[in-house]
């Protein structure tokens, strides 16, 4: 028991601390209503009473470490039922390790951001029904058992219930090998193995997948498909308790063979789990979460202790910038590749859009937001709604005065556990043009959203904003993504035309980038900064005038030099960040 609440632990703490990300992602794509017609829309499938415990357990990663300590226990549960059916078919206590290695593979199988709990929910229900089946006795109580067993483990858990089959076909054939009935056991596996099959098969008459989806399961991976790894996990669950009964009973080194396989099976799971995770996405995780959080300083803390180069990352850092007042100076003090990292263009996709919607919402472009939210939303591989989208589809609305279709979305909220409070608020702005124009955030956004109509282009973007910014000079955030765009995008004759708009956004000097793009350009039209003291600060004027200097030079080593020096500049991602 020691060891189950060590690796307890060691689940809580590598969800809790080192993979949280990955909870708060599994917890925006999915809308759990507490009401009975949710229920019935999910349990009139194959596996959707697991599918709906996954999903009650899964709203709790609203918070990770409480979905951290319901994973923690999870585990634990599974790694007990795998123990008891291993010790069920007298297998030594030599090889109790091993009873740590499904959960082992499924941990590293879990790292994958789309595999869902109803997974390891089903995998429980299979082992339970196991267990359940070794707590009777006689021959037709067990007849009994399967018969209704069965079918219901099939369409509660899906096609986990080959777990059972498979354990059941396997144990049933040895009693009856010890027992010299070889044409019985020959019986137990076909009719069991027949049983589990037409499972599958009948369900097909009833719902519209292919039967190739009702045999793989149909609620485990967020994507229509069924990954190897989960073939494997529950072959493993169904045969291991008979493997390791034949390895041999050791009398003696009993200890020491049980601490090598401990440190075995330690080393491969140590080395599994990390093959199985994915830190870059959880990374990039991490700042969605920040952005949906409004933790603004958070995410540049996080960029300045750990340099990105992600576009996914540096739309949320651009974001942050802008949010915290530092996008015209510090943009070029990170990594920039592009105007993919600032405002990347449309994609059919129910991630990348996310941040890039939040963009458009902060700026007050909230039909564009919208949009971007609504169709991140239909995107969803498995057809769910989405807790964040509802959300922010509801305060659009809100903003745009679409009242009665924002009731709709908050009355979807109202069903949830976390998010029924602040819906319930939100119902308060309805039909109240006073409460929401003074609404700090909502009111905000009203004031510099264009009141008139335009046709929206990604590849325009500069002349989008520009009307942004006109249309309200105080929403400088928008003035600073116009420089920015157009900086990123290497057009200094854009930058020229637009930086007299400048003048309207009431700044007290002139930010640091825009300071670097204009040393350039003067250095280009006039050969040196002569004539620009008292325009620029005293540190661009020296640095821009020693950076063209060792460029110049037209040596090998000039660019190593320049990047060891001024990779933070405006001037080198002009010539070198292509």
């Amino acid at each position: 028991m020691g060891l189950t609440l060590l690796f307890g632990v060691a689940v809580l703490l590598f969800w809790g601390n080192l993979y949280p990300a990955h909870l708060a992602y599994q917890e925006q794509f999915q809308l759990f209503q507490d009401d009975t017609a949710y229920w019935w829309e999910l349990v009139v499938m194959p596996g959707g009473l697991a599918d709906y415990v996954g999903e009650f357990f899964t709203q709790f990663y609203y918070y990770p470490w409480v979905g951290a300590a319901l994973l923690a226990l999870l585990f634990m549960w599974l790694q007990r039922l795998c123990c008891f059916l291993m010790r069920e078919q007298g297998t030594a206590d030599t090889y109790y390790p091993l009873s740590f290695l499904p959960l082992l593979l499924l941990w590293s199988f879990m790292g994958d951001e789309h595999v869902l709990l109803s997974f390891p929910i089903a995998l429980l229900m299979a082992l339970l029904a196991a267990y359940g089946y070794t707590r009777m006795d006689g021959k037709w109580k067990h007849m009994f058992y399967v018969i209704v067993v069965l079918p219901l483990l099939y369409w509660s858990a899906g096609s986990a219930h080959f777990i059972f089959i498979g354990w059941l076909m396997v144990r049933e054939f040895q009693i009856s090998l010890r027992h010299k009935n070889l044409w019985g056991g020959i019986g137990m596996l076909l009719g069991v193995g027949l049983l589990g099959i037409l499972c599958p098969l009948l369900a097909s008459s009833y719902v519209q997948y292919p039967v190739s989806r009702l045999f793989g399961g149909l609620n485990y991976y967020r994507f229509p498909e069924t990954p190897w790894m989960e073939i494997v996990i529950i072959l493993t669950l169904a045969f291991i308790s008979f493997l390791l009964s034949f390895f041999p009973k050791y009398a003696k080194r009993k200890g020491v063979i049980q601490a090598g396989l401990l440190l075995l099976v330690a080393v491969g799971g140590f080395w599994g789990v990390k093959q199985g995770c994915d830190w870059t996405k959880e990374e990039a995780m991490q700042y969605d979460r920040l952005v949906r959080e409004k933790e603004w300083h958070r995410i540049v803390k996080m960029a300045e202790t750990k340099p990105t180069a992600l576009p996914f990352n540096q739309v949320c850092l651009n974001l942050a910038l802008a949010k915290t007042g530092q996008l015209s100076d510090r943009m070029f003090k990170f990594y920039q590749g592009g105007t993919d990292g600032l405002l990347p263009p449309f994609q059919r996709d129910f991630i990348s859009m996310l941040p890039v919607s939040e963009v458009y919402y902060h700026l007050g472009l909230i039909n564009t937001a919208q949009r971007f939210t609504f169709e991140a939303m239909e995107a969803i591989p498995n057809y769910r709604k989405s807790t964040r989208c509802i959300k922010r589809l509801a305060e659009t609305n809100l903003i745009n005065g679409n009242y009665e279709l924002a009731a709709k979305y908050l009355h979807l909220l109202e069903k949830t556990l976390f998010y029924k409070e602040w819906a319930a608020e939100a119902m308060g702005y309805l039909y109240n043009e006073e409460r929401i124009n003074n609404h700090r955030e909502y009111g905000w956004l009203r004031q510099v959203r264009c009141s008139e109509d335009f046709l929206f282009g990604d590849r325009k973007l500069d002349v989008v904003l520009a009307a942004l910014f006109q249309h309200n000079p105080q929403n400088t955030m928008a003035y600073e993504y116009l420089m920015g765009y157009v900086l990123q995008q290497r057009d200094l004759n854009a930058f020229s035309k637009y930086y007299a708009l400048g003048e309207r956004a009431g700044y007290n000097r002139i930010p640091y980038s825009y300071q670097e793009a204009l040393a350039y350009i003067w250095i280009q039209q006039h050969g040196n900064v002569s004539g620009l003291a008292g325009s620029l600060s005293q540190e661009v004027l020296h640095e821009v005038s020693d950076f063209m200097q060792i460029y110049r030079t037209d040596s090998g080593s000039a660019q190593s030099m320049l990047q060891s020096l001024y990779s933070d500049t405006y001037w080198y991602y002009l010539i070198y960040n292509k």
